[in-house]
C-alpha cells in the first residue's frame, strides 16, 4: 500500500496537521477522504507524486470539508444526515 505524507487544513486557516498514512492508491485532487470513520473529511488540493523517495509515494494536501454539504449536493437529496458507526 502506497505510504502517503499527508498534510490537513481547515478552509482559511494555515493550521496544518503533518501525519503519514497508507492507502489503497494515491488519492487524486477533488477527491475526498477521511482518515478515521468518525473524523473529519477532507477533499485533496494538491498531490505531490515523490518517486524519488524509497519508502514514501507522495505528499497530499487537502482540506477540511463538511460531510454533510458534502452528500446533500452529490447525492441530491433535501436533508443528508448520516452516521457512522
Amino acid at each position: 500500500m502506497p505510504k502517503v505524507f499527508v498534510h490537513t487544513h481547515t478552509a482559511g486557516d494555515h493550521d496544518w496537521e503533518n501525519d503519514y498514512h497508507e492507502f489503497g492508491r494515491i488519492p487524486i485532487e477533488g477527491e475526498f477522504f477521511a482518515l478515521e470513520s468518525d473524523g473529519p473529511w477532507y477533499q485533496v488540493e494538491l498531490v505531490v507524486h515523490t518517486p524519488f523517495e524509497d519508502d514514501l509515494e507522495a505528499e497530499v494536501y487537502a482540506v477540511e470539508v463538511d460531510h454533510n454539504k458534502i452528500m446533500k449536493q452529490k447525492l441530491n437529496t433535501s436533508k443528508a444526515t448520516f452516521e457512522f458507526k
